[in-house]
């Protein structure tokens, strides 16, 4: 039985109630140039940037999506969303939002981070401050093991009882399926048909 299967998640995004209050943005989460940095590079800088200007704000979860129909290669996933959990004790500013600007044409061109009204769930872990693969890594990962189609969406989550942080594709196959990649054992597991099967070596 794959180690996943106690951890599907059960819903796919977390609802993004982000008309609170915006924040006012560090500095250093300004736009750099048409792929001047990774995406593991960018949220590394990203998440620098949160830190420095809200001390005790850890990294939950990423989502990247794409507003251009499905994709063979992970550059097109500009549409980005990091949620962060803040240690403040004021009601509604647990939870911190940095998403891409409207119209990112790459990585790092963030909007101004808001504020969320709801807490980050007690189920989501920490995500460290640096991935350790990026996302060209990860599908090129998936390719290896004969994951060949494309895909719509990314999530890069670690889920209460997971040993490591997973990048969540969403497929865009007859059947809707996921694959999951380890970020640091490269792991590939395929969630289609309700079946759950891991493919490949990790070598």
């Amino acid at each position: 039985m794959s180690p996943l299967q106690p951890f599907i998640i059960a819903s796919f995004l977390f609802t993004i109630l982000a008309f609170s209050n915006p924040l006012s943005p560090p500095s250093r989460a300004s736009s750099p140039a048409l792929n001047e940095l990774t995406f593991r590079q960018q949220v590394a800088r990203a998440v620098s940037s949160i830190q420095a200007a809200y001390p005790g704000a850890q990294l939950h979860r990423i989502e990247s999506t794409t507003t251009r129909g499905p994709l063979r290669t992970p550059l097109g996933l500009v549409d980005v969303r990091l949620f962060f959990a803040n240690p403040s004790r004021r009601p509604g500013r647990q939870a911190i939002l940095l998403s891409s600007r409207p119209g990112a044409l790459a990585w790092g061109q963030w909007s101004r981070p808001r504020y969320l009204p709801d807490p980050r769930p007690d189920s989501e872990k920490p995500l460290g401050d640096v991935l350790t693969s990026d996302i060209v890594q990860v599908v090129q990962r998936m390719r290896q093991v004969g994951q060949q189609g494309a895909f719509r969406a990314v999530d890069v989550v670690k889920e209460e009882g997971m040993t490591e942080v997973w990048w969540q594709f969403q497929m865009s196959s007859r059947n809707e399926g996921w694959v999951w990649v380890g970020d640091e054992s490269g792991r590939v597991v395929v969630e289609e048909n309700d079946e759950v099967t891991e493919t490949g070596d990790t070598s």
